[in-house]
């Protein structure tokens, strides 16, 4: 995903020089892994850069974000895997904003979260259903995913656990080196786990954003 902090909580740009030694500001400032239970098993460069991603994360009040997905699904037609591509433009003001509009692969709908209820617009059908919710964004995606089994695009990055969620999930966590994502300088993060394998590219700049995330599930009998 490409992620664009609002206007009023964007950091300013580094020179270029700085971008070149940012690992290495990292290791001077970086964040305790201490409260993680499995630091000592990973890389502890990878948790930090992680830690670095979540803590800028979590000190957005408002961010947009356009999002393409790809998910391999098995076609049970053809006895085989085939790609599903979909789009996204995402808009969240915390703590309990949230605008959702998606596209692909015959489908076109759109969420709207207000802190209270969230109502989904069909524009291929031209009908809505509205449900309540709880009074905060990660409330309302947690309470809509387990009753009607529907995940909300890169919803992962937004949660104050995710960076203890993913250590608890994995086996190994490592920092795989730079990377150059669609013309964007990234550390590259591997992890491998019992049920999943993650890797995550995250923007070598002031952000520390996620650009890209690729999840790979074991065993799943619809799609990998």
């Amino acid at each position: 995903p490409r992620v664009s902090p609002s206007k009023a909580f964007s950091p300013p740009t580094p020179p270029e020089a700085m971008r070149i030694i940012l690992l290495s500001v990292l290791l001077l400032l970086g964040v305790s892994t201490a409260t993680h239970a499995q630091a000592t098993a990973n890389d502890s460069v990878a948790v930090m850069i992680l830690d670095r991603m979540a803590d800028n994360i979590g000190a957005m009040h408002s961010c947009s974000f356009h999002l393409e997905t790809a998910q391999d699904v098995l076609d049970a037609d053809l006895g085989t895997i085939v790609k599903r591509h979909r789009y996204h433009e995402v808009s969240l003001v915390g703590p309990d904003k949230m605008l959702v509009h998606s596209t692909g692969e015959g489908s076109h709908g759109g969420y709207w979260y207000d802190g209270a209820e969230v109502t989904y617009y069909s524009f291929d059908e031209n009908n809505f259903a509205r449900v309540p919710a709880p009074p905060t964004i990660v409330a309302a995606i947690d309470s809509v995913h387990n009753n009607y089994g529907i995940d909300f695009p890169a919803a992962d990055f937004i949660y104050p656990t995710f960076v203890s969620d993913l250590i608890d999930q994995s086996d190994r966590i490592v920092y795989r080196g730079l990377a150059n994502i669609g013309g964007k300088e990234c550390f590259q993060i591997a992890t491998k786990g019992p049920t999943q394998d993650v890797q995550i590219w995250i923007a070598n700049d002031a952000t520390n954003l996620p650009v890209k995330y690729v999840l790979n599930t074991h065993h799943h009998p619809d799609h990998v």
